[in-house]
């Protein structure tokens, strides 16, 4: 019988996260191939009420480690509690920051009450975790500099896709060109720049059909600024689960990433990135710093500048009228992913880190 890396190793996956959102979706399964024993403690409700029963549970688990899952931050220090009474290092898994991620919504400002107290919480939890993770070098270099935590602590670990749901299938239908974009409407997604690109490519090529996928705080706008500009090549569908957003990708030639201007998107890869290169889909998104960390332009994707619309527009152009171009875009970034995000990359890539702290 072959011996997995994290055999024998209990895992307690710990908070109020939610087990099926992608990012814990996807790192529970790369610790169950690596052959830990994954125990699953989540409670969704407040803090006060959830704490007696994430650490009661936790205690019972007997956990060789700890892993707070997305969004950790307020449940690090029940994590850092149990970890006092058992030994188990503890990992926290932030993805983001709550602090940036309130000022890029708007719904804080910087000085303000609850925009120190998500500030706060941000940094304790980071000082009281053994290791961080965080999804790009980028990202990593920001969060030490910004809480002043020691830039050691923090691993980075890929978001990567769930290839066995996001795997490259036929397109049904190949009447038009499909432009595809999923997501939950905030600022750092940069959706009026989609819906601008889409009325600057219907007027060079009508063929070519825009759809975006999903709702959140900016959909009314968006739908607003798209009657305004009175597109006819821009269709909205609503938020579908894993298995439909596979095969909505699977009908589309070309995938879109994130093209907001803020300082956030800077930092991050989204989902939707990776998903496109599961699926073996020419991606474009936005020219960053964290992009250019495992992207190519021209190679394993096309890469704009953020907040541009023209550019957007102009780089879909040229998806659109080389075919060759997309399949060979598409079928490099495919192979990217299979080296490096897939469940496998990940399987390979999780124990090292977690050895570090057991060692």
């Amino acid at each position: 019988m072959t011996t997995r890396p994290l055999d024998a190793l209990t895992i307690a996956y710990l908070g109020h996260y939610d087990p099926d959102y992608a990012r814990n979706r996807i790192l529970r399964k790369a610790l169950e191939r690596a052959g830990a024993s994954v125990v699953q403690i989540t409670d969704r409700r407040r803090f006060l009420a959830r704490t007696p029963h994430l650490a009661r549970s936790a205690l019972n688990a007997h956990p060789d480690l700890i892993l707070v899952g997305f969004p950790s931050q307020s449940d690090v220090a029940t994590a850092k509690a149990v970890s006092l009474a058992t030994g188990a290092p503890v990992i926290s898994d932030p993805l983001t920051s709550l602090w940036e991620t309130e000022l890029d919504r708007h719904g804080v400002s910087r000085r303000s009450v609850s925009g120190l107290r998500y500030r706060f919480t941000d940094r304790v939890s980071c000082s009281l975790a053994d290791q961080i993770w965080l999804d790009t070098q980028t990202h990593i270099d920001w969060y030490a500099a910004e809480f002043g935590i020691p830039a050691g602590r923090f691993r980075r670990t890929w978001i990567g896709a769930d290839d066995e749901i996001m795997k490259p299938r036929p397109k049904r239908s190949v009447d038009t060109l499909t432009v595809f974009f999923y997501g939950t409407f905030i600022p750092l997604q940069g959706i009026e720049h989609i819906v601008d690109a889409a009325g600057l490519v219907e007027q060079e090529d009508e063929r070519i059909r825009f759809v975006l996928c999903g709702h959140g705080q900016t959909h009314a706008q968006m739908r607003d600024r798209a009657r305004g500009l009175a597109l006819g090549n821009l269709e909205f569908v609503p938020s579908r689960p894993p298995g439909e957003l596979a095969h909505l990708i699977a009908d589309s030639d070309v995938c879109l990433g994130i093209f907001g201007s803020g300082e956030k998107t800077q930092r991050v890869i989204p989902n939707k990135a990776f998903d496109a290169l599961a699926c073996e889909r020419a991606l474009i998104t936005g020219d960053t710093p964290a992009a250019r960390e495992c992207l190519r332009d021209g190679e394993h994707a096309w890469l704009c500048p953020p907040g541009d619309p023209r550019a957007l527009a102009a780089a879909v152009l040229e998806a659109s009228m080389d075919p060759e171009a997309r399949a060979r875009v598409a079928r490099a970034g495919h192979e990217l992913f299979e080296r490096e995000f897939s469940l496998d990359a990940l399987t390979r890539r999780l124990p090292p880190l977690i050895k570090e702290l057991l060692d």
